[in-house]
C-alpha cells in the first residue's frame, strides 16, 4: 500500500452534507472478511488513512514544545480529556484478587457513558449537536472495553477516527491539525497510560516481543515524522542522556521518513487488516459515504 504525501490533498474537509442528512448512532455491519474487504477498499478506509498520513506529513520537525494555534475548540478538547483523567483519581481501583482489569474501570467507564454527551456539547457548535450521537462511541471506544477490561491498538483507533469525524464534518479546521497531534493527542495519551497503570487493563490482542507496543501505535508513526528531517539520528535511541533530555518533546522513536513510512505499512497491516471479526477488539464500519463508524 502507497503511503505517499503527495495524494494527502485528496482527504478533503469539512463534508458538504445534504440539508436532509441525519446523524445516526453507529452499529456492526461488518460481519465477514467479505465486508472487510470492501471496507479496506472503500474511500472511507482510503480517507482514514491519508488523514493519519496527512497529520503525519504536518509535524514533520516539530516538537511537541511547538507554538502551534491552539483554538478555543481544541483547548476545551484538551480540558475534556483532562477532566476523564480527573475522574480516575475520583474511582480507585477496588483490593481485589485479579492479575488484570480492575472492576473499578467499569465504574469509571460508566461515568464516562453518563455524562459523553455533555462532554460533547462543551466544544460541538450547538447547530451540530444532532451530530454527537454519532461522535460519541468514538470517544467511548476510545477508552477501552468495559467488558473485558482491557485496551489495545484498536481502541486507540478509535481515538483517531474521533478526530477524523470531528475534522470532517467541520467542528476542528485545517487550522487545528497541528495542535491535534502535538497537543490533544498527547493528552489522550496521558489518560490512557493512566487508565492503563490504575486499573490494571489487559492489552486487546498482545502481539508479544515482537510487536511495537501492545498498546499503542499511533506515537510510533506520528513520533517519526516528527523526528524528521532533524538532527536526531535513529541510532540515538541507544543514548539514555539523548532520551532523558528530549522524551517530553517527542511522541515517538535508515531516516527517520523511512521509518515512518514503514510504520504507515505496519499500522495497515497490523491494525486495520489483523482487526477482524469476532477476533478483533475493534472493526471499522462503512455504512454510509460520508461517514465511518467503529464498533466493538
Amino acid at each position: 500500500m502507497s503511503t505517499s504525501s503527495t495524494s494527502n490533498e485528496e482527504f478533503v474537509t469539512p463534508m458538504k452534507l445534504p440539508a436532509s442528512h441525519q446523524y445516526v448512532v453507529p452499529s456492526k455491519v461488518i460481519t465477514s472478511p467479505v465486508e472487510l474487504n470492501q471496507f479496506l477498499a472503500s474511500n472511507t478506509a482510503k480517507s482514514l488513512l491519508l488523514f493519519i498520513q496527512r497529520l503525519g506529513d504536518i509535524v514533520v520537525s516539530k516538537s511537541n514544545s511547538y507554538q502551534c494555534n491552539v483554538s478555543n475548540t481544541v483547548n476545551t478538547m484538551i480540558e475534556v480529556l483532562n477532566q476523564v483523567n480527573q475522574w480516575i483519581d475520583e474511582i480507585p481501583p477496588l483490593s481485589q484478587p485479579m492479575r488484570y482489569g480492575n472492576k473499578a474501570y467499569r465504574t469509571w467507564n460508566q461515568r464516562l457513558l453518563d455524562n459523553v454527551e455533555e462532554l460533547h456539547k462543551r466544544f460541538v457548535p450547538e447547530s451540530m449537536h444532532s451530530a454527537i450521537q454519532e461522535l460519541s462511541p468514538y470517544l467511548i471506544d476510545a477508552m477501552g472495553n468495559a467488558t473485558r477490561l482491557d485496551y489495545g491498538t484498536g481502541h486507540e483507533l478509535h481515538f483517531v477516527a474521533w478526530l477524523y469525524c470531528l475534522r470532517a464534518v467541520g467542528v476542528v479546521g485545517v487550522d487545528d491539525e497541528t495542535a491535534l497531534v502535538l497537543k490533544v493527542f498527547p493528552t489522550y495519551l496521558t489518560l490512557i497510560r493512566k487508565l492503563q497503570r490504575i486499573y490494571g487493563l489487559e492489552p486487546a490482542g498482545t502481539h508479544g516481543v515482537w510487536s511495537l507496543d501492545d498498546y499503542q501505535f499511533i506515537p510510533f508513526i506520528w513520533g517519526a515524522a516528527q523526528l524528521t528531517d532533524t538532527t536526531f539520528k535513529p541510532i540515538d535511541i541507544l543514548s539514555s542522556a539523548i532520551i532523558d533530555q528530549n522524551y517530553e518533546n517527542y511522541i515517538g522513536a535508515a531516516s527517520w521518513s523511512k521509518i515512518h513510512q514503514g510504520m504507515m505499512k505496519k499500522f495497515y497491516a497490523e491494525v486495520l487488516e489483523l482487526k477482524k471479526l469476532s477476533l478483533a477488539s475493534t472493526q471499522l464500519v462503512d455504512t454510509n459515504p460520508v461517514r465511518i463508524q467503529l464498533v466493538n
